[in-house]
Formats: structure tokens, C-alpha cells, sequence
């Protein structure tokens, strides 16, 4: 069976799921220097909005990529730069890079319906996340990408979002209302207004043409650039079921938890994604286990029945998820750790237990 180190060795990308309270956001931060250890060049993103990563690495984080600074006795021969996703700022460069021309996009950038869709619409949080992995995955300079996900089935909204605006476009109501604008607009956007209220009819009476204008007007706007979205989407699905990415399970070892865990893996193999690992948080020390299992004392019965509880649920996930697998799964427990990990040195040394 490999053993993480050797995941790491062999992966570009790295994408961490589970629910959320296990731990996820700091086994991301901890397989990020686990792989820098190894002499990778490691780029760690976070889009869980708890934004807890900034608070255990001790930095500002925003949407550029900020190195960590390792204390030179760490020995961590490679080198990790975080940075937290900002759905705006990746909404934007987006739409520079698929709009057909600068006015174009300027134009977009500064309509209302817009700004409002970069913010608030529900849905592009996952969908920038991937744009971002997509443009660290193509970076020269870095060796692998960890990316550490929302929580639970937000990491699912995540994983099924490629393809979003393309479906938003696809619509047939949504067609059908602005059809009218986009027949006009191949007659020059000067007579735009004129010919959709023709083609309108009594509808704009109903609905204000205005309103269907500025709409009408965003979308024929937008055709190329969601476009651009849709095939930027598809080059991600590709990246995410290369042999080059894994995905790793993190949970602890709970009944609910692993419940959760479970229908995850279930859902990831759905989607055609290889899970690599299955990450145990928060174990019952196992010093402490062994020396319970040797002592008959009444005051020691809770630790023995954790430590049966902690196994059956660990066994069971284990079987219930590598029996769907052609390949090992890399098992990884971690016991539960004394103090909290509040900064770089506690996390360089936490990555150990990977």
C-alpha cells in the first residue's frame, strides 16, 4: 500500500473534501507542507468561507498567492504560497480573457447586471474556484496545487459546477425572453432598442422594456465570454479526472461523521473522481489505547469502548469505499493532538503525522 509521501510525490493536483468541524482546512495546509517537504513547488488555495486558513498560517491572505516563511530548521526544501479565492477578482480576469474585445469586456465589467452577478448569484464561488485551479494548474511555477474545498455538499456544488453559465445560457424561457435582443443585435447594437421593442410586442407593456433591454443587452454581451466559461469548465473536468489529481477524504473517526464521509466517496464516484486517501482526524492516542487494553480497571472502560467505536467506524468506511476501488486507498490516522495548531511551526510539525 503507498503511503501519503509517495501520493504526493506523484500528484499535481490535491483536492481535500469532507464535512465540515474535521479538520479539512488544516490537513490541506498540512499535505501543502508535507508536499514542500518533498522539494515540491506548492500553491494552496482555500475556498471554504470559515476562511480559517489566513488565522492558522499567520498571514493576510486575498486573492494573490502569499509565500509562507518556514523557520530555516524546519528543513522544508520546497516552498508554499496561499492565497483565498475572491469570486470577483476571478469573475473579472474571466471575463478579460473570453470577452472578443476590451471595450467589450469593459462594458461588461462596468453593467449593473454584472456586478451584481459577480457577487451575488448563487453558484459562482464554485464555479471561480475552478477557473482559479484551472490557472494555478497551467502555472510553470508550481509543482502541484492543493486545494482545500468547502465544507460537506458545498464541495459537491463545487465539483458539478463546470458547466453552470452554459446551462444558464441553454435555458429555454430564458431564450425565448431574449431572443428578440439577440436577433436585433446582429443588426448593430444602434437599433437595438427600436427592433426589441417591435419584436416584443405587447410583452414589454407587461414587463418594461427597459429592464428587458438592460437584460436583453447584458446576455448578447455575454455570449462569447459565457462561452469561454463553458470550455474553461470542460478543460477542468479534464484536469480533475486526470491520473495526476487525487482526491482526499478527511473525517474523524464518528459515527456521523463517517455517515457523512461515506455518501461523499459514494457521490465522487458518481462523478468519475479517484479518491487516493482517506485522512482519520482526532484518533484516541495510541499509547493510550494500548496501555487501556492491557488494564482491567473500571476507570479506563471509556477509553476501551472509544477505541472499539473509533475502529469499527474506521473499518467500516475503509471497506465500504475500497471495495468500489480499483486501486489502494492511502490510510492516514492522526491522533488527537495536545495543543492547538495556532501557528507555521505547530503546522510544520503536525505535517509530520501525514
Amino acid at each position: 500500500m503507498k503511503d501519503f509521501g509517495s501520493l504526493l510525490a506523484n500528484k499535481s493536483i490535491v483536492v481535500l473534501i469532507g464535512a465540515g468541524g474535521v479538520g479539512k482546512t488544516t490537513t490541506s495546509i498540512a499535505t501543502a507542507i508535507a508536499a514542500a517537504r518533498l522539494g515540491k513547488k506548492v500553491a494552496l488555495l482555500s475556498i471554504d468561507p470559515a476562511k480559517r486558513l489566513a488565522d492558522a498560517l499567520g498571514i493576510p491572505l486575498g486573492s494573490n498567492l502569499s509565500p509562507i516563511a518556514f523557520p530555516p530548521e524546519a528543513g522544508i526544501k520546497g516552498s508554499v504560497a496561499a492565497a483565498m479565492l475572491d469570486q470577483k477578482v476571478v469573475f473579472d480576469k474571466m471575463v478579460r480573457e473570453h470577452s472578443p474585445s476590451t471595450v467589450i469586456a469593459e462594458r461588461i465589467l462596468k453593467d449593473p447586471l454584472y456586478k451584481a452577478a459577480s457577487t451575488n448569484l448563487a453558484g459562482p464561488l464554485e464555479y471561480m474556484a475552478l477557473a482559479r485551479l484551472r490557472e494555478l494548474a497551467d502555472d510553470p511555477a508550481y509543482d502541484l496545487v492543493v486545494l482545500d474545498t468547502p465544507p460537506d455538499t458545498h464541495a459537491l456544488d463545487f465539483l458539478a459546477r463546470p458547466n453552470l453559465l452554459q446551462g444558464f445560457m441553454d435555458n429555454k424561457v430564458l431564450s425565448w425572453l431574449v431572443k428578440p435582443f439577440l436577433v436585433a443585435s446582429k443588426f448593430g447594437l444602434g437599433r437595438f432598442a427600436t427592433m426589441g421593442e417591435k419584436l416584443m410586442g405587447g410583452m414589454a407593456q407587461v414587463t418594461g422594456i427597459s429592464a428587458l433591454k438592460s437584460f436583453g443587452e447584458f446576455l448578447v454581451l455575454m455570449q462569447e465570454v459565457i462561452e469561454g466559461f463553458h470550455k474553461a469548465g470542460e478543460r477542468v473536468v479534464q484536469l480533475l479526472k486526470r491520473e495526476e489529481t487525487a482526491f482526499v477524504l478527511v473525517t474523524v473517526p464518528t459515527c456521523a461523521a463517517v455517515r457523512s464521509a461515506g455518501f461523499l466517496a459514494a457521490q465522487l464516484e458518481s462523478m468519475d473522481y479517484r479518491l487516493a486517501a482517506l485522512v482519520f482526524n482526532r484518533c484516541l492516542v495510541a499509547s493510550v489505547a494500548e496501555a487501556a487494553s492491557h488494564s482491567s480497571a473500571p476507570e479506563v472502560d471509556l477509553i476501551r469502548r472509544r477505541h472499539a467505536g473509533e475502529t469499527r467506524v474506521i473499518e467500516s468506511l475503509k471497506s465500504r469505499v475500497s471495495a468500489r476501488l480499483a486501486s489502494d486507498l492511502v490510510i492516514v490516522s492522526i491522533e488527537e493532538q495536545a495543543v492547538e495548531l495556532h501557528n507555521v511551526d505547530e503546522l510544520v510539525r503536525f505535517s509530520g503525522n501525514l
